[in-house]
């Protein structure tokens, strides 16, 4: 017995029908990818430059010491008259706290290198995506992506988005860096004993002391300093990338841009 032509033509466009529900849409895919490749990107980068940033700060924290105590005014010890030089704060440092000494106030330093970073380029983002409507009533680069995260911005609204970023991660993690500026810009007395002993003691010490507050004293002018800082740097990255646009053909993301931060 032979089918209709009618009944024929719905069985088939039904099977196509059917068929097209397992077919994943190209676009979709394109863009879940793109997604994908762009959240990984931007967590290699975080960690590498993390790891980097840890390097950096650790050989470079014995200098740093000696710049804070020079600063704070520790000099060489209660010697009236006696200079805060180089050599002379090496030495006190060495004999009252020991080669180790050298390096008081790392492990805060150390501490805060992730969380800053991680703050930074997820504020970023959520920057970027927030203010990339009133950029693209600028362009026409609605479904354009940046290497530093995001929608891709030009070089001023960038520096606005970044800048923003600086200021959050500022006061995400300022509590750290005050801990570590009072751990390192305090030498210990001529018995060796340390005024702040740790992370969680200078903390503790300081609330009970002057209050949960004083866990931000100069917060302001550390946020009005991140702000041109690290908004330089995205925004840099932004007019680069603008001069310098990326392949999006190239499977090669190792020409991507982003800041040192």
């Amino acid at each position: 017995m032979t089918l209709p032509l009618t009944a024929t033509t719905n069985n088939a466009a039904a099977e196509v029908a059917q068929t097209k529900k397992h077919i994943p849409n190209a676009t979709t895919t394109a863009t879940t990818t793109t997604s994908t490749n762009t959240s990984k990107d931007v967590t290699r980068r975080m960690i590498c430059g993390g790891l980097a940033g840890m390097i950096a700060k650790t050989a470079t924290n014995p200098l740093e010491r000696i710049k804070m105590l020079s600063q704070t005014g520790e000099a060489v010890g209660s010697k009236k008259g006696a200079k805060s030089s180089i050599l002379g704060l090496y030495k006190s440092i060495v004999e009252r706290e020991g080669i180790l000494g050298l390096w008081g106030g790392n492990g805060v330093n150390l501490l805060r290198v992730f969380p800053a970073k991680a703050v930074v380029f997820s504020s970023n983002d959520f920057y970027r995506k927030f203010l990339s409507p009133f950029a693209n009533k600028e362009n026409n680069s609605n479904n354009a992506t940046s290497a530093a995260g995001g929608a891709k911005l030009s070089g001023p609204w960038s520096f606005l988005a970044g800048g923003m970023a600086g200021m959050t991660a500022t006061v995400v993690t300022y509590p750290l860096d005050f801990a570590r500026g009072r751990i390192a810009g305090k030498l210990a007395n001529e018995q060796g004993k340390k005024v702040y002993g740790g992370i969680f003691k200078t903390i503790a010490v300081t609330v009970k002391d002057e209050g949960m507050l004083a866990l931000y004293k100069g917060v302001t002018p550390t946020m009005l300093g991140a702000m041109p800082y690290v908004g330089i740097q995205f925004g840099t990255v932004g007019l680069l990338e603008n001069m310098f646009p990326i392949d999006n053909n190239s499977n090669d993301n190792s020409s991507a841009l982003s800041p040192a931060t």
